[in-house]
């Protein structure tokens, strides 16, 4: 039996992915969409670059789970992976963005490997579960979230303008 537990949940936004690609690269904007998510602080702040730290705390449970990962890939506004430890263990993960197959939005993936050590590996059988029930109800958060936004309005001296033209 693997040590490993992986999840990978994709969600189809109705939104265009460069759009998508904004909201979740916004670490801060997590704390909206993610339950339990307390804490999701960069280094340096911004969005994801290479090398970029990250602490996390999520409280599920009466419990802070902590995580302290580095971005290792990036493909600015598509994907990006990280990896490191936390108290569950090691852990890392990738998240992307691409356009669905009508290309009317955005399909977002979001994987996570966990690898339990100490008492938290008692809990293999049902970890994978517990993560990706937890993933799919974030993500449709996160899709009722970015599809409720209206779309940011034109200015209307360019509208104007290219009326008269």
């Amino acid at each position: 039996m693997s040590s490993t537990v992986r999840v990978e949940e994709s969600v189809q936004i109705n939104k265009p992915p460069a759009a998508v690609w904004d909201a979740i690269a916004d670490y801060g904007f997590d704390i909206e969409w993610r339950k339990g998510l307390r804490e999701m602080t960069p280094d340096p702040p911004g969005p994801p670059a290479s090398g970029t730290k990250v602490h996390e705390v999520v409280r599920t449970s009466g419990r802070d789970y902590v995580a302290d990962t580095v971005v290792t890939e990036l493909d600015p506004g598509v994907s990006y992976r990280f990896e490191g430890a936390g108290t569950i263990g090691g852990l890392r993960g990738g998240r992307a963005v691409r356009a669905d197959v009508p290309g009317t939005g955005a399909v977002f993936t979001y994987s996570i490997e966990l690898q339990p050590q100490g008492g938290i590996r008692l809990l293999r059988p049902i970890l994978g579960s517990m993560v990706r029930s937890g993933l799919k109800k974030d993500l449709q958060k996160l899709k009722a979230i970015l599809e409720s936004r209206q779309p940011v309005a034109a200015d209307p001296r360019a509208t104007e303008a290219d009326a008269r033209s």
